[in-house]
């Protein structure tokens, strides 16, 4: 396992509350608009997934679409933990607990 230089856990620290703050602002925009939580953060989640590589310049489209699959392999580890906790929902994808 490598350990991450000071910078790369900064900046990990800032997606991390980014993420946090953004999920709550979304999540607040499913309940006003009376939708199903988990599915509109996925969806919206996807949206932004895409707009992400549709703005990355050719020759780095491979790394950015790599890191985003990197990052979604993360959230199935973590989602497969929870399984076996018996933490996760029946009904499928729970978002990490350090986003809700």
């Amino acid at each position: 396992m490598t350990l991450m230089t000071e910078d790369e856990q900064r900046a990990s620290d800032f997606i991390a509350a980014c993420a946090k703050e953004t999920s709550a602002y979304i999540l607040r925009y499913a309940d006003e608009a009376g939708l199903e939580r988990s599915s509109f953060l996925v969806s919206v989640a996807a949206v932004l997934a895409s707009s992400a590589l549709a703005a990355q310049p050719e020759n780095q489209l491979a790394a950015a679409s790599r890191h985003i699959q990197n990052a979604l392999g993360l959230i199935h580890c973590l989602r497969d933990e929870e399984v076996d906790a018996g933490a996760a929902p029946p009904e499928g994808f729970a978002a990490p607990r350090s986003l809700l």
